[in-house]
């Protein structure tokens, strides 16, 4: 047995299945994985070779900031489609952008709420073009926030 620690999957629940498979699938570009009939709707999602999304129809409360991060390997083609979904977020986190050390960030919602944070490698391919979109930030930098708001950002 390993004794190295990862992360098996991580349980999402949705309001309905149908609308979060397609846009997990279709705009992030996951994988579906055998699922089990656990007696609600669900689906599971690939991820690597041996990390899950457990996707589960379900009620359930969510949180504004809490995500999970998904690396990509084509960041641009994420980009492109959750811009055509209108699904980027830039509220809570700010506006997608090249952190420091060369890898892109994005904060996108589906269609429950959920948020999920979309990332790739440090020195992607990366269309120069993508940096004078209004949801991007023109230079590399971190997310800001004064202590105690809510909101807002600057870059480092």
């Amino acid at each position: 047995m390993s004794n190295e620690f990862h992360i098996h999957h991580v349980n999402v629940n949705v309001d309905a299945l149908g609308p979060a498979v397609a846009f997990y699938r279709d705009v992030i570009g996951l994988p579906l994985d055998a699922t089990p009939d656990q007696g609600f709707p669900s689906q599971f999602f690939r991820l690597g070779a041996t990390q899950q999304i457990h996707m589960n129809e379900m009620p359930d409360a969510r949180g504004e900031r809490g995500h999970f991060c998904i690396f990509v390997p084509d960041f641009m083609a994420v980009f492109l489609r959750a811009k055509a979904a209108g699904v980027i977020e830039t509220e809570t986190w700010g506006r997608v952008r090249m952190l420091p050390n060369g890898k892109m960030q994005m904060f996108v919602r589906d269609p429950s709420g959920n948020l999920i944070e979309i990332a790739s490698a440090a020195g992607a391919t990366i269309d120069p073009g993508l940096f004078a979109d209004p949801l991007v930030e023109p230079k590399p930098g971190t997310f800001r926030m004064p202590p105690g708001t809510r909101g807002g950002h600057e870059n480092a």
